[in-house]
This record gives C-alpha cells, sequence and structure tokens, in this order.
C-alpha cells in the first residue's frame, strides 16, 4: 500500500463521522425534501448513511482497490431507492459530501480521495440492480424457503422450525435446505432490513430462529466418520452477522471434521489462542461489510505471526468478498469460498495438500 493511500485511510478513519455531519447538515439547508424518508431526525439518517460511505471509502483506499467503493455505492444508490428516496435528492447528499472532501480533506490526499470518489459517483448513476427479493417461488425449494419465511416473521418460531424438520423427515437432502432454503431466506431478511421493510429486532429474531433451526437440523444430518481433522470457524471482529459462519461450521461436521464455532465479533487475539489451543488445521473467517477488510487483514497477519502461522490453512468468505474474490490473496488467505459446500471441497484440498508438503519435507 502507498504512503497515500495508507494516509487518506487513516484520515477518514478519523475525520469520517465529523465530515458525513458537516455533508448532511449542508443537503438539508439547501433541500428541505432531503428530511422525507428519514424519520424525525433526518440529520442524524443522511448522517449514517454518508458515514458509511466514507468508511468503505477509507476500506477501499486502505487495499488500493477503488472497486470495493464504487461497488458500494451501487448498493447504497439501490437500497436508499427500496427506502423511497428519490434519487435526485440520493445525488445531491453525494455530490454535497464531494464537495466536503473537496474542502476538508488535507491537499495531500486529496486527488485520491476525489479519483475514488468520482468513481463511485459514476457507479451511483448507474440504473445497477435493484434490492428485490432473490426467494425462487417457482421452485419446491424457493416455496419452502418463502413458507419458512412468513412462520418467521409472523413470530411463529415452532411453525419455521417444523417447516424445516418436516422437510428433512420427508427425506430432502439436509445439506440442500441450508443451501436452498434456509440461507436464501436469511438473504431475503438482509434485504428487507436494508430496504426499511422489517426492524433491527425483527432481524435479529430471523437471524435467531435460523440459527436454531440449523441446530435442530444438524442433528439429523448423516455424518462422514472423523477424518482427524480440526476446523475453527469465526466472524472477524466487527463483523455481528454469524448466521453463515454457523451453516459453514455444520457443513464441516457433517463432513467429518471436529468443528470449532466461535461466532461472532472474535477478538483477534483470543482467535489466535483458540487456533493454537485447538491446534486448527483450517480457519474460516468471515466478513460481511466492506469496512471489515482491514480487519480482516490484520488477523490474518497476527495469526501468520502465530506458532502455528505456517501450517494454519485460512479459508475466507461473506458479502464483502462475493465481487472480489482476489482480495483472499491480498488479506493473506489461502481461498475464498462462496458456499458451505464449496468451503468444505477447498478447505479438504487445503489440508491435504498441507499434509503431503510436510511428508514430503520429512
Amino acid at each position: 500500500m502507498t504512503s497515500k493511500s495508507a494516509m487518506l485511510a487513516e484520515v477518514l478513519h478519523r475525520s469520517a463521522k465529523a465530515l458525513a455531519a458537516y455533508a448532511a447538515g449542508e443537503l438539508l439547508a439547501a433541500e428541505p425534501k432531503a428530511a422525507d424518508g428519514f424519520g424525525p431526525d433526518p440529520h442524524a439518517g443522511w448522517s449514517s448513511v454518508l458515514r458509511g460511505r466514507l468508511d468503505e471509502l477509507a476500506a477501499a483506499a486502505s487495499f488500493e482497490q477503488p472497486s470495493v467503493f464504487a461497488g458500494q455505492m451501487s448498493w447504497t444508490r439501490a437500497v436508499l431507492l427500496a427506502r423511497g428516496i428519490r434519487f435526485d435528492v440520493i445525488r445531491q447528499a453525494f455530490e454535497q459530501l464531494g464537495r466536503v472532501l473537496a474542502e476538508e480533506l488535507p491537499e495531500q490526499v486529496q486527488p485520491l480521495a476525489l479519483d475514488y470518489f468520482e468513481r463511485g459517483m459514476r457507479e451511483l448513476d448507474q440504473p445497477g440492480d435493484d434490492v428485490t427479493t432473490s426467494l425462487l417461488a417457482n421452485t419446491n425449494d424457493g416455496r419452502l424457503a418463502a413458507a419458512y419465511l412468513l412462520a418467521v416473521l409472523e413470530g411463529n418460531r415452532s411453525k419455521a422450525g417444523r417447516i424445516v424438520l418436516d422437510a428433512a423427515a420427508r427425506g430432502h437432502d439436509v445439506r440442500r435446505l441450508y443451501l436452498d432454503v434456509l440461507l436464501p431466506a436469511q438473504a431475503e431478511v438482509g434485504r428487507m432490513w436494508a430496504a426499511g421493510e422489517i426492524n433491527v429486532a425483527e432481524e435479529h429474531f430471523a437471524s435467531d430462529t435460523t440459527k436454531s433451526v440449523m441446530a435442530q437440523l444438524r442433528q439429523t444430518a448423516p455424518r462422514a466418520a472423523e477424518n482427524g481433522w480440526t476446523f475453527l470457524a469465526a466472524a472477524v471482529m466487527g463483523n455481528f452477522h454469524d448466521v453463515g459462519v454457523h451453516a459453514v461450521a455444520d457443513f464441516f461436521e457433517m463432513a467429518g471434521w471436529r468443528t470449532i464455532q466461535l461466532g461472532a465479533n472474535v477478538p483477534t487475539e483470543d482467535l489466535t489462542q483458540a487456533v493454537e489451543f485447538f491446534r486448527a488445521d483450517l480457519l474460516g473467517l468471515s466478513v460481511s461489510l466492506s469496512t471489515q477488510l482491514p480487519a480482516l487483514r490484520e488477523t490474518v497477519r497476527a495469526l501468520r505471526q502465530s506458532a502455528v502461522g505456517d501450517r494454519l490453512k485460512i479459508i475466507i468468505g461473506g458479502r464483502a468478498l462475493a465481487d472480489n474474490a482476489a482480495l483472499a490473496r491480498q488479506v493473506g488467505a489461502d481461498a475464498f469460498a462462496v458456499d458451505p459446500q464449496q468451503a468444505v471441497e477447498i478447505g479438504v484440498r487445503l489440508v491435504k495438500e498441507g499434509r503431503d508438503r510436510e511428508a514430503e519435507a520429512n
């Protein structure tokens, strides 16, 4: 990373809150209609939106990856439109943020910041994809996922569990229930929250229900013979979303691995200690937001410097990496997986290759 990129990331990290609040105030003073759709405190609402983008700009700069920021601008457009915010207001908000960056950033990093920002603005102007449902109502699994999600949104945890567990009892493959029912339903929960269709409390209930159902479903699944390998799974520090981590850990357990599932927001020091204590052969790390990428890099760096860093295999996944799998190498990981099944397949290959090299060396 160049010195200017590092400096820009640091400046934005320290000043994002103030810059976003300033831009939000200027926006609302210039365009009163910008208050529409943000409830009783539109300044706080816009400040949050704009600060989020500045945090993402800082993350993109720290990796020297403008596409990371540009992709988030496209997502932001779709989310705000889904919340009923007019596009002309959205664009005006980001134009104002760009003016604040031009006025307030140090001259050493201002050109780099504006270059990244202009790329993001071009992405903002592209129609892009809407934040629409990914559930497929024209398939059996899609209908099952929709029925499960409806029960969750009704607050009926027992009914939601029965829908999935009854399907397993009828012979439905457990792994397909994870991949084609539970995880798509959870993705829909995330979409609904982003679009303002459900609140945080409802999202938390849905996530907790899905983890509970997974725990019950895992007990019904056939398991491969134990292979003597240990898989440790965690969401990096700052990532509080761990449904995907639970799913990946369950797939490894079903494949015969001893599985240690640490959950969300695991501090790097504690994670390193756990890897050493449990003598993990493979570590799975999850990031859900691009702003967590620097934490991922620091976590991998700390692990590589630990006593087991040379032999430990690290596989990463999560929404933040979905469009840029090449970041896996940039953060020092061994591989990237798009879903739990692929994670197991890649994990087996990585550990086998590592064992083969150790045997050849001896």
